[in-house]
């Protein structure tokens, strides 16, 4: 952790994008660093280390996270709308009880991320790598997850009408009693996958890939749906 930055950085985006234009090439070295309940709406963090840092119940709608490294970072019970974390680093990290309203995770790393109770609202994580994710009871409408990895994640009780999940990897991900009509499937790969008690009504799932390991809601008949059996 660089105090310097850390300074910077808890006084505010206007301050912190004056010391960025003068150090365009220096990295931010936040590792650990405590911005519990700050205001940095629209900072610019983009490559930051922030490793294990403290963002619970910061406001940080329209910030820039992008290529930023927050593994294993809190960022529980904070405002992310519209921010950016484009290839980002959120390993481990805490999202618990976040708005992810129209944030932007494509291609970031989410392994073994907690998102519970998430609000991500037509948020994008396409080609993000989710596995072992916890998303539980999270409200997840019209999200885009096309590409993404979501092997051995969690989205048990999740509302995600809407959803585009075509050419998801989806094996032992968890979606039981979730809500996912009206969403697209095409192509993806739930092989191992659970659906028991989920809800797929008006869903296009054609080409999508299963076997006997596929565990679907009590009735629901693939065939019929357009899914495509994988006998290995």
């Amino acid at each position: 952790m660089n105090g310097e930055h850390v300074e910077v950085v808890k006084q505010g985006a206007d301050a912190l994008k004056e010391w960025r234009d003068v150090h365009p090439d220096i990295t931010l070295d936040l590792e650990g660093a405590d911005f519990t309940g700050l205001d940095l709406s629209s900072a610019r963090l983009r490559g930051a280390n922030l490793k294990g840092a403290n963002l619970s119940g910061a406001k940080l709608s329209r910030a820039t996270f992008a290529e930023a490294s927050l593994a294993s970072a809190n960022l529980s019970d904070a405002d992310l709308g519209n921010v950016s974390f484009a290839r980002a680093d959120l390993s481990d990290a805490d999202l618990t009880n976040t708005n992810l309203f129209w944030a932007d995770l494509k291609w970031a790393q989410l392994e073994k991320a907690t998102l519970r109770q998430s609000r991500a609202v037509r948020a994008s994580f396409m080609n993000a790598e989710m596995m072992g994710a916890d998303l539980s009871q999270s409200t997840m409408l019209e999200v885009d997850l096309r590409n993404a990895n979501l092997s051995g994640a969690i989205f048990r009780n999740c509302n995600m009408n809407g959803a585009d999940l075509s050419r998801a990897v989806m094996d032992g991900t968890n979606f039981s009693l979730a809500m996912i009509r009206d969403s697209m499937w095409i192509m993806a790969d739930m092989r191992n996958a659970i659906l028991e008690g989920a809800s797929l009504h008006r869903s296009d799932m054609n080409m999508a890939k299963y076997d006997e390991t596929t565990r679907f809601p009590e009735g629901f008949d693939p065939e019929n749906t357009g899914w495509k059996d994988v006998i290995e």
